[in-house]
């Protein structure tokens, strides 16, 4: 037997644990996708299992990622209950970023539904410590890619949340196309908290005017994008996305953001 839905919708309250948010993935056949019943991709990683974790100064490919680090740049294990993956930086105007290989994700109203989501958290919600965390192209990583020195979004393909440098407890809910000027949706939303983990998602829905939604754990922020057709205009419509976090200093004060997993799934 199949299990085409793992959870229920709870109408918009908050969840902070570790599980994944109802409100994202009540509707997503999760285990139908793996088991290849109902046509789609899933992606998933809880760092739990052997990843090779260097200390780099370069960009590296290892187990189906790309990883970039500067200087003063480590990725290491968090070995808290569930696993977890460490980003570390701790030079000024430099950064640290990975992204999946593959990018089998594509947001436009001719493809099916989308989920997203994310579970990270700061040492620090002090200023000059610019991160964003969803999905991206194929651009390649480095200092300034998926975040400039300055704490933008990169001139890439990207939706998912951005948290500029001058910002502290609140992040933005953003997407850029190359070439184009990056679209808040979502300003100033979420309250972050210092070593306290956060749940950042998306989900869209052709059934629902091809809306795209974010969500700050498991709560639906107030508004959407609703997606076009893939004319490659101001949203990345026209191209293949995947998972990407990344950050940049504004000072040199070693700062980290940890994820204990993320997850994407779209249907068709």
């Amino acid at each position: 037997m199949t299990t085409a839905h793992l959870l229920r919708n709870n109408l918009g309250s908050a969840m902070t644990g570790r599980g994944m948010s109802p409100n994202i993935w009540g509707d997503c056949p999760i285990l139908s996708i793996i088991e290849g019943t109902v046509p789609g991709v899933h992606f998933f990683d809880d760092f739990a299992r052997g990843f090779i974790t260097p200390t780099i100064t370069t960009l590296i490919n290892v187990d189906g990622y790309a990883c970039f680090g500067s200087a003063g740049a480590t990725i290491t294990w968090d070995d808290s209950t569930g696993g977890g993956i460490v980003l570390t930086e701790a030079t000024d105007d430099e950064s640290v970023s990975m992204t999946w290989e593959q990018h089998p994700f594509w947001l436009n109203s001719s493809k099916g539904k989308f989920w997203f989501e994310a579970r990270v958290k700061l040492s620090t919600v002090a200023a000059n410590h610019a991160f964003v965390v969803g999905m991206m192209d194929t651009t390649s990583l480095s200092a300034a890619v998926p975040v400039t020195a300055t704490g933008a979004i990169a001139d890439a393909n990207f939706v998912g949340f951005h948290r500029p440098e001058a910002n502290t407890t609140a992040i933005d809910a953003s997407y850029k196309a190359d070439g184009v000027t990056a679209v808040e949706v979502n300003s100033d939303i979420g309250t972050l908290v210092a070593d306290t983990y956060v749940k950042l998602g998306m989900k869209s829905d052709p059934d629902d005017s091809n809306k795209l939604a974010f969500y700050i754990d498991n709560v639906k922020q107030a508004s959407t994008k609703t997606l076009g057709a893939a004319a490659g205009t101001d949203f990345p419509d026209d191209i293949g996305l995947a998972p990407v976090i990344g950050q940049t200093l504004g000072a040199s004060a070693s700062k980290t953001i940890t994820m204990d997993w993320w997850r994407a799934a779209q249907l068709g």
